[in-house]
């Protein structure tokens, strides 16, 4: 009896059993254009290893590389619509075999050594072929006929025997519209994610410079350090604490904080009770958590966790009179992360001391007007945050679907 080949999740009014066949039946291989560094940045234009890696689709427009040939070369090199490339080589497995389909005009284009063309023999769409390729199951395929000595490696012989399955032409261009729809939704999120960040730099650089200041608000502000608006800086434990297997309590570095939150993940240690209630340095939420080593500058609140601070973590415990959401957005701040890299120490793993934090220069306004540019940038976050969810979700949709559309 056949074996069906049929994916979970389909479109109403296809019942067919996909087909099932070599890659090289499909398509035809070839491996691309190598030429020495004087050839490039003039001439046509040149499909690269990027354009592969991080676009499923490519047009006359997001191609930018250019390289100088002659009409033999770009003929045997050539990119036409529908055709179908793969990243051929990487220092990782994860990152070859990534797929690519340029669905562009007719122009003068070739194609990279570090990838393969893959040109349609038959009548399919190499969109669809593009998100196969990139499904979890057809990338565990790729991986597994890749070859690994000093780099990662596809070969065109390898790919060539692979067997893939696949459905009508009806079918596939059904699927590809909605991944289609799917990437323009992303797109659009993305955009406007990236705008909110912007639009929020842009403010800060002009609040904190007083070239904007709201309305009713005259008064000179303050210029101190960080030290004399806080009622302690300091670090974290300078030792290994106990540790047990489970438990609600956290040892936490520099590496745990970002964008605002302490991060607990499966690899945090977990500490025992009698820890949290002999190193916790009595933290409370007007507290502002800082990475000093290694990584520099990540910023986190601290929100009442039962965690206790290593020695790359460092705490800034404010005076009730500092709203800590005004010195959270002021410390992220061009001027005071240059402040910082010019004051590092340690030659491979940079440090920055609690000398330096302190003497940190802070500009402060009024108690009432720090509140009202705090509520400001508080409420520009949860609309990034409402952005980046909603982007979350859409890509885990995106995910499962190339889990469930696919065989």
């Amino acid at each position: 009896m056949d074996e069906k080949f049929i994916p979970k999740l389909r479109f109403n009014g296809f019942n067919e059993n996909w087909n099932e066949d070599k890659f090289e039946n499909i398509f035809d291989i070839k491996n691309g254009l190598n030429k020495g560094k004087d050839y490039f940045g003039k001439g046509i234009q040149i499909l690269n290893y990027m354009d592969v890696n991080n676009y499923e689709l490519n047009t006359e427009n997001t191609i930018k590389g250019l390289v100088e040939l002659n009409d033999e070369e770009i003929k045997r090199y050539s990119v036409k619509p529908n055709d179908l490339f793969f990243t051929r080589t990487s220092e990782t497995s994860e990152e070859i075999g990534l797929t690519s389909a340029y669905v562009g005009k007719e122009i003068k284009c070739v194609f990279s050594g570090f990838l393969l063309r893959a040109r349609p023999k038959m009548d399919v769409n190499s969109l669809f072929f593009a998100y196969y390729f990139r499904s979890p199951k057809q990338r565990n395929n790729i991986i597994k006929f890749s070859s690994i000595t000093t780099r990662a490696l596809i070969s065109g012989g390898n790919l060539s025997k692979m067997k893939i399955k696949f459905p009508n032409i009806g079918e596939q261009n059904k699927i590809t519209k909605l991944f289609l729809i799917l990437n323009k939704k992303i797109e659009l999120l993305e955009k406007k994610y990236q705008y909110y960040q912007d639009f929020k730099k842009y403010l800060m650089q002009q609040i904190f410079t007083q070239k904007l200041r709201f309305q009713d608000f005259t008064d000179d502000w303050v210029v101190t350090t960080l030290d004399k608006i806080a009622i302690k800086i300091g670090d974290g434990l300078h030792s290994t604490p106990d540790y047990v297997e489970n438990s609600n309590y956290y040892f936490i570095n520099g590496n745990n904080l970002l964008e605002g939150q302490i991060i607990i993940n499966d690899n945090t240690k977990c500490i025992p009770p009698y820890e949290f209630e002999k190193y916790n340095n009595n933290l409370n939420k007007n507290t502002i958590l800082i990475s000093i080593n290694g990584t520099i500058g990540n910023l986190a609140y601290y929100n009442d966790e039962k965690v206790i601070l290593g020695k790359s973590a460092a705490y800034i415990k404010l005076n009730e009179n500092i709203e800590k959401e005004y010195i959270y957005n002021y410390l992220k701040i061009g001027k005071i992360q240059h402040y910082f890299s010019s004051e590092l120490t340690g030659t491979t793993i940079k440090n920055l001391s609690l000398k330096t934090l302190k003497n940190t220069p802070i500009i402060i306004p009024s108690y009432n007007e720090q509140k009202i540019i705090a509520n400001m940038f508080k409420n520009i976050d949860l609309k990034i945050d409402l952005i980046n969810n909603r982007l979350t979700n859409m890509k885990n949709f995106k995910k499962g679907l190339l889990q469930q559309m696919f065989i």
